[in-house]
């Protein structure tokens, strides 16, 4: 097998993977009105399918990142295919929500198992001089996820075939299998003897239920104190885990090492603040369009891909331009015009063309773009090598927790100012904008001189 061909395959089935795990996160969203009649339930009930996706994909993600430095990251990515495509399949010939709900549960276990690996296949499989490009191919697709989902989940829906927005997955779960298993033939991967911290994992799946249920009921007024409970709470078993882990040989996040390497520290931060701000973008500006700038539904569709867009495009373009030695550079100036982005979109008002909105998101999506290829990459360079299944899995589980937090504070200031967007929305902007400079100024990152005089 020729070098070319295993790279192409190794990005296939990582891109793959990522791709799938983010776009099921959100496809269903749309779908939740309907899928409440259709199965004649509840609200909160129907919600389970999405929370309960979430919640594995939370919870599984760091044991898998073991189990993939353990076993093998392709063995691992095998098993995520399996189980996803399986559950999407299984999801779309449901008949009651019950089961809708258990396939999604295994369907986020897969996504798990996905997210954990495709960053380690990359950086430990691929070959240097397509590294970096490969990395690039990973950011445009978890721009992609986000975006194609409720898009996606709406149109099948307005044709009536509700199950595609799970079967669309099987045939794409089937090229990687495919491709998975002609690859575990013929690369021999090298593992560690890593156990897995059972405790740990157990106490750490405590303070992501916790915690990702109060970030949901947190925009909901009447439900505030119980939120704000469950999440001091999980902050609380949070500091236990810490302590907890700090004594432990085999932990199942390794404080001791992220607490010495500054570097990897200030990248996971540097993940978290993006992913924040993600979140922030992403769920505002529809609200703008349609009740500020009074939009249509389809024209504010369009306008909102100005960040994804450009996301997608200079994911691509800032993989081209590195060749592995300026991903701190690359981190350092993409975190420096989303200081920017935020700054115009704070200083806009209705007066304004709504296309300067558009702009606005954009330029966000440029500083994404050349952003998270060279901070994934920096986190995997970062780790050591015998650990990159569990460094991939951390970042994107950093991540997943910073949107699942953006979005609770974004729908928080809409609740908090439900007569006065501009206010809600602004306060959003300037929340993400001081967590941005503050993570930023903290670890080196938004100066300009510096970047400059790179």
């Amino acid at each position: 097998m020729s070098s070319r061909l295993r790279d192409s395959l190794i990005t296939t089935i990582a891109g793959l993977g990522m791709l799938l795990s983010t776009l099921d996160t959100g496809i269903i969203n749309v779908a939740l009105s309907f899928l409440k009649v259709h199965f004649q339930t509840t609200t909160n009930i129907t919600a389970i399918a999405v929370t309960g996706y979430s919640l594995d994909l939370a919870i599984f993600i760091l044991p898998l990142g073991i189990f993939s430095d353990k076993f093998g990251k392709l063995k691992i990515s095998y098993l995520g295919f399996i189980l996803f495509g399986l559950s999407s399949l299984f999801c779309g010939f449901a008949n009651s929500i019950g089961w809708l709900i258990a396939g999604r549960v295994i369907q986020g276990i897969g996504a798990a198992a996905l997210q954990a690996t495709s960053a380690a296949l990359i950086t430990t499989l691929v070959s240097e001089e397509n590294k970096n490009s490969s990395i690039s191919v990973l950011g445009v697709m978890i721009g992609l996820g986000p975006v194609l989902g409720p898009s996606l989940g709406g149109i099948l829906l307005s044709l009536n075939i509700w199950h595609f927005i799970f079967w669309i997955n099987v045939p794409f779960a089937i090229i990687a299998i495919i491709f998975n298993h002609y690859l575990l033939k013929r690369i021999a991967e090298n593992t560690t003897n890593q156990k897995l911290d059972r405790l740990g994992t157990i106490i750490n799946a405590v303070m992501l239920i916790f915690l990702l249920l109060g970030l949901s009921l947190l925009s909901r007024p009447r439900l505030l104190v119980i939120s704000l409970v469950l999440i001091v709470i999980s902050l609380l078993i949070g500091w236990l885990f810490y302590r907890f882990e700090l004594k432990k040989t085999n932990p199942l996040i390794n404080v001791k090492e992220v607490r010495a390497n500054s570097k990897l520290s200030s990248y996971l931060l540097q993940t978290i603040a993006f992913g924040f701000a993600s979140a922030v973008i992403f769920l505002l500006p529809p609200f703008i369009f349609e009740q500020l700038y009074h939009l249509g539904f389809g024209l504010t569709g369009f306008l909102v891909l100005g960040a994804p867009a450009s996301l997608v495009i200079f994911s691509r373009v800032s993989g081209k331009l590195n060749d592995g030695s300026k991903n701190i550079f690359f981190s350092r100036l993409g975190l420096g015009i989303i200081c920017l982005s935020l700054i115009f979109l704070l200083l806009l008002t209705p007066k304004w063309p709504y296309f300067l909105l558009t702009l606005g998101l954009f330029i966000y999506g440029i500083g994404g773009g050349y952003f998270q290829p060279a901070n994934i990459a920096s986190i995997m360079q970062a780790s050591p090598i015998e650990m990159q299944g569990s460094a991939g899995a951390l970042q994107r589980m950093a991540q997943n927790v910073a949107i699942a937090s953006g979005s609770a504070i974004g729908a928080t200031c809409l609740n908090l100012w439900p007569n006065n967007l501009l206010l809600a929305t602004r306060v959003a902007w300037t929340i993400t904008l001081i967590l941005v400079i503050f993570i930023s100024k903290r670890n080196g990152n938004c100066q300009i001189e510096k970047i400059t005089k790179y």
